[in-house]
């Protein structure tokens, strides 16, 4: 553990880089509080201000790993809830027609939804971590800016001062925007228009159904652009979850979904929507553009501030990149302020340069990837994708 530095933090948002970023934090000061506009429920189950956490998830090995090492028993804790061991040859994949071989996934890899990840990991950090506080149902208006250092937050009219504020509200944080309105420059973005569309069904995980598997299939891209992912969660159930681009949305409708499902590469998915009543309606979710704001460029930043997770890069949450960059961007952070300390002027631009090293890859692969509708074309689209 770091020598706390006898100074607070506040982050804002409770998801999983809130918490991860929260975490690291309280390695390092004396009090970490956290504020979340939504209020937080006790059960694991989806909330309104993570959308995408209704859908299949995976939490890619890099990130399982660093949370094993800052919460030591969750995998026991997650297990105990009903989390899914995968086993060797875990991962069923097929694309354009073609079957990879199966992979292993890992003795310790885990799934589960997204809600029951975030519900145990903040309520184990609440657990480990006396000095980390949560008060949800709280929005935070402003950012209170005292010579050119961001010196805490407003929240209804009253300041709450601290020595770091780091935003980890999401790919429509607006932090960087009232800076900019303060004088401060506003990062480059980088976007790709993907126009993604995906729809998921929660469905009863029956015995004869693939075991402790994870299916992924993937048309074939020079006729269209649709895919599907299958993943079991607590409760022996799956959530299967089809996306498409181009507006080519899933239907809501259940028996349009079916057929939807029908024409990828194998009848995997599909046959287990049609040999069981679902649990959920289709639930829906869309994106626009994966984006990518290019802080690690700025010449100029306020003190004590700090963006963190989809703020800084924001993925086809397909791609499964979330969580895990998040994570890795919270290790960076800690190494940043062990290096240079909570309230030096540089803490920032060695943050974001670390941070734009974790992000590099899964950009550069995303952009690639995925069908692009408008905006530029990412170095080595060309290639990647004849590979």
């Amino acid at each position: 553990m770091s020598k706390r530095q006898g100074s607070s933090a506040i982050v804002i948002g409770a998801g999983m880089a809130g918490l991860m970023t929260a975490r690291v934090l309280s390695d390092h000061v004396e009090q970490v509080r956290i504020l979340e506009r939504d209020r937080l429920p006790e059960d694991a189950i989806p909330r309104s201000g993570v959308p995408q956490g209704r859908h299949a998830h995976v939490l890619l090995a890099a990130g399982q790993w660093v949370l094993d090492g800052w919460f030591p028993g969750l995998a026991d804790e997650l297990r105990a809830e009903g989390a899914v061991p995968l086993d060797a040859g875990g991962l069923v994949w097929r694309q354009g027609g073609a079957s990879w071989t199966a992979s292993d996934l890992g003795s310790c890899a885990l799934s589960m939804s997204r809600p029951l990840l975030e519900t145990t990991v903040r309520r184990r950090l609440l657990r480990q971590r006396p000095n980390v506080v949560i008060t949800d149902e709280t929005a935070v208006d402003s950012l209170v800016l005292e010579n050119g250092r961001v010196a805490g937050v407003q929240v209804d009219g009253a300041q709450h001062r601290t020595g770091l504020v780091v935003a980890c509200s999401g790919r429509h944080t607006r932090f960087l925007d009232l800076l900019a309105e303060r004088g401060f420059p506003a990062p480059d973005v980088s976007a790709v228009g993907i126009e993604m569309a995906c729809g998921t069904r929660v469905v009863p995980r029956l015995p004869d159904d693939v075991a402790r598997a994870v299916a992924v299939e993937v048309d074939d891209p020079a006729q269209s652009h649709r895919m599907g992912m299958m993943v079991p969660a607590e409760g022996n159930r799956w959530i299967i979850t089809l996306g498409s681009f181009h507006d080519d949305a899933p239907p809501i409708e259940p028996a349009a979904y079916e057929d939807f499902a029908r024409c990828l590469p194998s009848p995997l998915i599909a046959d287990v929507l049609a040999r069981t009543e679902a649990l959920t309606p289709v639930l829906t979710y869309r994106m626009s553009t994966s984006r990518r704001r290019h802080v690690e460029r700025l010449d100029r930043t306020p003190g004590g501030f700090l963006v963190l997770g989809d703020a800084i890069c924001s993925l086809n949450p397909l791609h499964a990149q979330g969580m895990s960059s998040a994570a890795l961007q919270a290790q960076a952070l800690s190494r940043a302020i062990a290096r240079h300390g909570l309230t030096s002027p540089h803490l920032a631009r060695a943050f974001y340069r670390q941070a734009a090293t974790v992000v590099d890859a899964p950009w550069r692969l995303a952009a690639a990837v995925d069908p692009c509708t408008s905006g530029p074309e990412s170095a080595g689209t060309g290639l990647i994708n004849r590979y």
